[in-house]
């Protein structure tokens, strides 16, 4: 017997946000951006590709985050709270293409994708272990203190960089004979009229007898 299929909402696709998250010290410690990072996320949802999310700049900002910086934060306030986590770190692949970093839904299983190399797992509702507000909002700063070290980091590694000339110093054309630079001496007048002359004059060789 086939299974029955739920019937469709009239009013089409909705995202459920249900009382126990919305009651929760983990939602109830976010920022309203946070919030909004997180409803846009399940926006994506289909019922299979929880692993397969990703909120970009754009699509943020249609969702009324316009900073960068502030999405940013807001994707790590819910990692921190135990809301999402990371399936797959972005960043540049090969040919410089550069690929988003993915998320998943913690409250839903995830379903191996093996073209995006997303393993499968089960919901692990890990939002449910923060205690209280205080406990979600010092992780959210820890997780903020941690990304601020990193970024300080790069920064110190950048500036660290060995320079490019050699230990003995720059290298300098050498413009003279291997007896030494060419002298400066004050120039001489030629004459072209003896000059051809001489040219024209077979070289004279002294060929030894011995």
């Amino acid at each position: 017997m086939r299974r029955a299929q739920q019937p469709k909402d009239p009013q089409g696709g909705h995202v459920r946000l249900y009382w126990a998250l919305l009651d929760s010290p983990a939602w109830n410690c976010l920022a309203a951006t946070d919030r909004c990072a997180y409803i846009a996320l399940v926006r994506q949802k289909n019922g299979s590709n929880n692993g397969d999310l990703s909120l970009t700049a754009t699509l943020a900002n249609h969702h009324g985050i316009k900073s960068k910086t502030t999405l940013a934060k807001s994707l790590r306030a819910l990692v921190a709270v135990g809301l999402i986590y990371v399936t797959r770190q972005g960043g540049c692949a090969r040919g410089g293409q550069r690929l988003p970093t993915l998320y998943a839904i913690t409250s839903e299983e995830v379903y191996e994708q093996s073209r995006k190399f997303i393993d499968a797992s089960k919901a692990t509702f890990a939002w449910k272990q923060i205690r209280s507000i205080a406990h979600g909002e010092s992780l959210i700063k820890a997780a903020e203190l941690a990304a601020k070290l990193a970024a300080e980091k790069l920064i110190h590694q950048g500036q660290n960089l060995t320079a490019t000339g050699s230990k003995n110093g720059p290298v300098e054309a050498i413009t003279g004979s291997k007896n030494g630079p060419w002298p400066n001496l004050p120039g001489q007048k030629m004459d072209c009229a003896n000059a051809m002359e001489t040219a024209a004059k077979p070289l004279l060789v002294r060929v030894s007898t011995k």
